[in-house]
Parts: C-alpha cells; sequence; structure tokens
C-alpha cells in the first residue's frame, strides 16, 4: 500500500510563458460517474496555479501493469476548460482535468503509470468525531520541489496532528499538523496511515494489528516567523529573515467533494 501511495502524487512545475514560476505537489484522485466512467483529476491547491500559463507534471509511462522506468512530461493549460476551482472563494484547492492528457498519451502509443485516490478514502461527516486527539500522519510531497528525480518519486514526511480532527481549526473545515512543511509542499496529500494497529475511540479500544487509510487533508500553507538580524557592515541595515514554523495548514479533505459536485455539475450542463 505504501508504494501504491507514492505513485499517486507528482511534483508540479508552473510556468508562465515558458519560464518556470513555482512547484507544488499534487495527487491524482478517481471519480466515478455513471456507465463505468471515471474522471480523473489532479488535486492541488489554488495558489500553485497562480500567474501560471501552464502546469507540468511529469509522469511514468507504463509498462503493462508497472512502470517502465521511463518519463513523460505533461502540461496542462491554465485555462478554464482544465481547471475546476473549489466554489468558495476562501478555499485554497482546485482540480487539473487529467483525462485529455491521458487520451493524448494513449493516442500517442504511450501509456501512462499512476495510481489514484478512490473518494472512499475520505471520512465520512460522523468519523470525524471519532478520531484521536492526536494522530499520526503522514505526507506525500515535493517540499521546495525536492524529489528523487531518478525515480521520479515524491518524498514522505511523518508527524502529528497539532490540532484535534475531531475538532474545526478556528471555526473553519481545516486542521494544523506538527511536521516540516514547506513551500511546494502545497498540495500534499495528508493520510492517517497505520500498519500495525490504532486507537478506535468509537469502539474506545485499541486494533492491535489493523490497517487504516484514511485521506485527511491537503496542505495549503504554513506559518512563518520573521527574525530581524543585524549586518555589520559601512552601514548598518535591517534584514528581514522569514523562517518556517515546523506547522501546516491542512484543509479537511471533504472540501474535495465540493470540487467532485463542481465536476458533475460541469458535466450535466
Amino acid at each position: 500500500m505504501a508504494e501504491q501511495l507514492l505513485y499517486s502524487t507528482v511534483k508540479l512545475t508552473s510556468s508562465s510563458n515558458g519560464v518556470p514560476s513555482s512547484t507544488g505537489t499534487g495527487f491524482f484522485m478517481s471519480f466515478p460517474f455513471d456507465g463505468g466512467r471515471n474522471v480523473i483529476v489532479l488535486i492541488t491547491n489554488k495558489h500553485v496555479l497562480n500567474g501560471a500559463t501552464v502546469v507540468t507534471a511529469v509522469c511514468h509511462v507504463a509498462e503493462g501493469d508497472t512502470p517502465s522506468g521511463r518519463f513523460l512530461p505533461c502540461t496542462i493549460a491554465n485555462r478554464p476548460e482544465f481547471v475546476v476551482h473549489h466554489p468558495a472563494a476562501d478555499v485554497d484547492l482546485c482540480a487539473l482535468i487529467f483525462g485529455p492528457i491521458l487520451n493524448q498519451a494513449y493516442e500517442a502509443g504511450t501509456s501512462l503509470f499512476f495510481r489514484s485516490i478512490d473518494p472512499s478514502l475520505i471520512p465520512e461527516p460522523q468519523d470525524w468525531e471519532f478520531f484521536d486527539a492526536i494522530e499520526d500522519v503522514t505526507m506525500i510531497g515535493c517540499p521546495r520541489g525536492i524529489s528523487d528525480e531518478v525515480n521520479n518519486l515524491p518524498i514522505v514526511r511523518r508527524g502529528i496532528t497539532a490540532s484535534a480532527l475531531s475538532k474545526k481549526y478556528n471555526g473553519k473545515e481545516e486542521f494544523m499538523v506538527d511536521m516540516a512543511c514547506f513551500p511546494g509542499s502545497s498540495g500534499s496529500p495528508i493520510f492517517l496511515y497505520d500498519r500495525n494497529g490504532y486507537f478506535d475511540r468509537k469502539q474506545n479500544s485499541y486494533m492491535l494489528g489493523a490497517s487504516r487509510l484514511k485521506l485527511v487533508g491537503i496542505l495549503y500553507s504554513g506559518p512563518l516567523v520573521t527574525n530581524d538580524g543585524r549586518l555589520v557592515l559601512a552601514q548598518i541595515p535591517r534584514v528581514a529573515v522569514n523562517s518556517m514554523m515546523h506547522l501546516g495548514n491542512a484543509l479537511r479533505s471533504t472540501a474535495i467533494l465540493q470540487i467532485e459536485s463542481e465536476i458533475r455539475r460541469r458535466l450535466v450542463a
């Protein structure tokens, strides 16, 4: 399961008029529709696309049912027909429609290898109150654009919830995590990934040896600390250095369901 998660996440490079401007993280999701059809999207933050004309994800080329070791840069235009924004302006979340990329690759004789996250991994509304006050969390992404470039795989980080998942942090559909979060990690999926057991508050017991996988959030920012320092030269200017705290702000994964509804509305229209 762990290896499958690695192939669900990609580094995104935003470019404007051919010049790379920033990096972020995106992850594949598959929304089931009638007739056995699935709509494949890349979930990321709205701000990852700010000022960009295109976004590029380097994808794995498939060899049968496995990755071949070859990669294909896939470019998505930052245009309304390819980008679906969360309907709330203050929710930093969007989806890149990936189906056209898959079709283009297939028509060129190339199949892409990835693993998409199923919406069933998003907790049900009644599940949130039964998460423990402190949970171990796993985040997969590309902090500061760092990834395993030879194998085209993201970086995995572990931490804990800094605010209780059962509570809406500051009254919003959000929570905080205690882990090192940096630019480039924006859009990273955050999971509860327990392989050897976890505490189930619903049953008030520890599920020894049981596994659990839930998509609980998407990182979108982190608080900064400004440090004032002195640089000793002929004159003494003041410099400000912004440093990241060991904290991150995350949207609850339920926000993805509003994007799914928006996609369904578009397809019906």
